[in-house]
């Protein structure tokens, strides 16, 4: 694995673990601190958005000044643009089966399928196109940039094991979205993580990661709305 992380002492590389793990859960829990806010749902659903950026921020700076070391341990892969794109169909292909398959297995399990919050997210993206685009391109970056691009790498290096550092920063990805309130909306995420963790560690590209994530949320909140 190409990485440039040998100089990190080991309470730095587990603060780093630890960041990118607790900083997107109090970024996506900041709607909570905001409850008894005099403000409408959609402000408190904007600023949210403005948080996790935030925490992306500061993980960087981390990166930067006290591990003083690449952000991205896996060095980009440039590709062709024809393999370029066909990274991207492969990748929402896999996808499309692994989120279908998961939510037929999950039909019969979760009996609280509906989610309060998501209907509501949904409900203010129906006439707000833009907030919709940027709530898209905000998971897109994000969490592909924290989750996979520095998480992920790092977690490999931790446990010498490619396989359990995908299904650990995968089952946090999955936890993070735990204020949906239903089973589908904990677990799809977690194997919606393991297909684009899979596929990062094949093409080497966070672009291509950030791409998909973004096509899937933004196709799918669309949809709904």
């Amino acid at each position: 694995m190409e990485n440039n992380s040998t100089s990190l002492t080991k309470p730095v590389f587990l603060i780093g673990i630890f960041l990118s793990i607790i900083l997107p859960l109090l970024a996506i829990s900041s709607t909570l601190l905001l409850r008894g806010a005099a403000m409408t749902f959609e402000t408190k659903f904007l600023i949210s958005r403005f948080v996790q950026w935030f925490a992306l921020l500061l993980l960087f700076l981390f990166s930067l000044k006290i591990e003083k070391g690449p952000f991205l341990l896996w060095k980009e892969q440039e590709h062709s643009f024809l393999l370029y794109l066909k990274g991207i169909a492969i990748t929402m292909l896999f996808l499309i089966l692994a989120m279908l398959l998961t939510g037929i297995l999950l039909y019969f399990l979760d009996s609280n399928s509906k989610s309060n919050l998501l209907n509501k997210t949904i409900a203010v993206l129906k006439n707000n196109f833009l907030l919709l685009f940027f709530t898209s391109i905000t998971a897109g970056i994000v969490e592909e940039l924290i989750f996979r691009g520095y998480l992920l790498p790092r977690l490999e290096l931790l446990f010498k094991n490619t396989k359990l550092a995908i299904v650990v920063s995968s089952f946090f990805f999955g936890i993070m979205h735990y204020s949906y309130g239903t089973l589908y909306q904990t677990i799809g995420p977690m194997v919606f993580g393991v297909v684009l963790a899979v596929q990062y560690k094949k093409y080497r590209n966070i672009k291509m990661m950030i791409v998909c994530h973004f096509l899937w949320d933004f196709v799918v909140l669309y949809l709904k709305s």
